[in-house]
């Protein structure tokens, strides 16, 4: 019988890891370089693991990032509300978000204009469901794309419950980056190349108030 897989997409840490293995100088400006359909993700995950002979049955695509204020980023955050709807529509994706955390820089006449804008919780959020869905036994494999060291004892965690853990990350054609493992235990790190990434890439640009429709694969 064919196991259970949940892949979990820690987004923004996927997305500026494929601009720094995959990007160059005519990237370097493109906001867009870097983006990936969810659902293609988890898709080629699976199918991957056929081809190794592991049968797994795709249960959910599971996507974690921030979203923009309103107020302070009003293109942003109209940008983000399209590209959640995007992934929503898609068969299987499930996407969580929080509030993205902005601490002044810089101010005129005693009001901020600049922010360092950083995500606040989101490793937290995606370690506590990916260990809560182990122990409701919602899922048999998981698969963690993301290079976040932070979420390591969450991983330790999935594997204590008795459930099979995974990583994922992009890795350039020639050379080597890092990507999560664990000491002392057997992992598995699904390696995706330039070629896997351009299976998967989005490269639509959600500031525009009408994108296109999204794929339904």
């Amino acid at each position: 019988m064919p196991d259970r897989l949940r892949v979990f997409i820690d987004y923004q840490n996927a997305y500026m890891r494929a601009r720094e293995v995959f990007g160059n100088e005519s990237t370097k400006y493109d906001f867009t370089f870097g983006q990936i359909y969810p659902r293609r993700l988890g898709v080629l995950l699976r199918q991957r693991a056929e081809e190794a002979g592991k049968p797994r049955t795709l249960d959910q695509v599971r996507v974690y990032r921030g979203e923009s204020d309103a107020q302070r980023n009003p293109t942003g955050q109209a940008a983000c509300q399209r590209q959640l709807r995007f992934w929503s529509a898609q068969q299987s994706v499930e996407v969580f978000t929080r509030p993205l955390n902005y601490r002044p820089t810089r101010w005129e006449n005693d009001k901020p204009v600049e922010w360092e804008v950083r995500e606040k919780g989101i490793d937290v959020m995606l370690a506590v469901d990916m260990v809560m869905g182990a122990t409701r036994d919602e899922y048999d494999v998981a698969i963690l794309m993301s290079a976040d060291t932070d979420l390591l004892p969450a991983a330790e965690a999935v594997i204590d419950t008795g459930k099979w853990i995974e990583f994922a990350a992009w890795r350039p054609d020639v050379g080597y980056a890092s990507h999560l493992r664990i000491a002392g235990r057997r992992t598995w790190c699904h390696h995706l190349r330039r070629k896997d990434f351009e299976m998967v890439a989005d490269p639509t640009d959600y500031t525009k108030p009408v994108p296109g429709p999204p794929p339904t694969t």
